[in-house]
């Protein structure tokens, strides 16, 4: 292969290493040992707060739900199949979660409805319910989708000042950024190295070349013929 094309080959691939190495090694820091990925949001709006399927079943790995209420007040949290969820709902004021930013660690929440809060502890559709005084939490598996958790304060009271916060952990994701980042570092090496050893060659060649033609052109050697 010409040295031109081997150089700039070798200078491609030397950048994808180091690319991998940067966003693998920054991701290592972001989820930690744990795998953990963490998205949160405070809502100010009165009324249920809602994580819908779209958020909640995005990942297959089991999520973490976690709300505080700001005046320490009790906190419901429960998961639902998402037709019997909306059908509860309906028209009652809502905070949904809309969208999660990655790695700020933020959630977009979308007002909708005005209607009066229902009491959602008489339906008996949940799945899944937990309750505290100012916190409470539960773990939503993968395998009943799609599923909506909705937060209250457990009766008709309007939540508000309300921070949910979810939480994916996948060990696996950790040594996956790290196994991208080593294979990262090891094709950078051996194309930097071999980029240095392709211009020792070259400058090895040009010295070699360059007195070569200073012995052809010696007028000294002339002299002497």
């Amino acid at each position: 292969m010409p040295v031109s094309p081997r150089r700039a080959l070798g200078a491609v691939v030397a950048v994808v290493g180091l690319v991998l190495v940067v966003l693998g090694g920054w991701i290592v820091v972001q989820l930690g040992p744990s795998g953990e990925a963490r998205f949160s949001a405070t809502s100010k709006a009165p009324g249920a707060i809602v994580v819908t399927s779209d958020v909640l079943n995005t990942v297959d790995v089991p999520v973490r739900v976690t709300a505080t209420r700001r005046d320490r007040g009790a906190v419901r949290l429960a998961a639902a199949p998402s037709t019997d969820a909306r059908a509860i709902l309906a028209t009652s004021a809502v905070s949904t979660v809309s969208g999660m930013h990655y790695p700020a660690g933020t959630m977009d929440l979308r007002a909708s409805g005005s209607g009066a809060l229902t009491d959602i502890s008489t339906a008996d559709v949940w799945r899944l319910a937990s309750r505290g005084a100012g916190s409470a939490g539960l773990v939503v598996d993968q395998g009943r989708g799609p599923e909506t958790v909705v937060v209250t304060s457990g009766d008709a009271t309007a939540l508000t000042d309300v921070t949910v916060t979810l939480t994916w952990a996948d060990r696996a994701w950790f040594f996956e950024a790290l196994a991208a980042a080593t294979i990262g570092a090891v094709i950078a090496a051996f194309a930097l190295n071999d980029l240095w050893q392709g211009r020792v060659i070259t400058a090895q060649s040009g010295v070699a070349g360059t007195r070569a033609s200073r012995g052809r052109h010696d007028p000294r050697r002339h002299d002497r013929r």
